[in-house]
């Protein structure tokens, strides 16, 4: 499996909210998929792993494989969350 690399530009204007779009394209380059009904908001992997988007706000969660779920409040770092679902993926 080939390494995957992560660059996530920061927002020009200090402050600036990009949603959590930087979040599910990242996902999307490992191998994620957008849902049929919801794919700017809900990101499936193979191993059954689930990301989304829970509220206008920007909290997300996801499911593991596992059956665990995590919670991320809005203000959760990036990476933080990308690490959690590769992780998740991974397992």
């Amino acid at each position: 499996m080939p390494d995957l690399h992560l660059v996530i530009p920061q927002p020009e204007t200090k402050g600036e909210w990009l949603g959590r779009l930087d979040v599910l394209e990242a996902l999307e380059a490992a191998g994620w998929t957008g849902d049929d009904d919801m794919p700017l908001s809900i990101v499936r992997h193979p191993s059954g792993a689930v990301w989304a988007v829970s509220n206008e706000v920007g909290d997300s969660g996801l499911d593991c494989p596992n059956g665990a779920v995590i919670e991320f409040p809005s203000d959760a770092p990036t990476v933080v969350i990308v690490a959690a679902c590769l992780a998740a993926a991974a397992a």
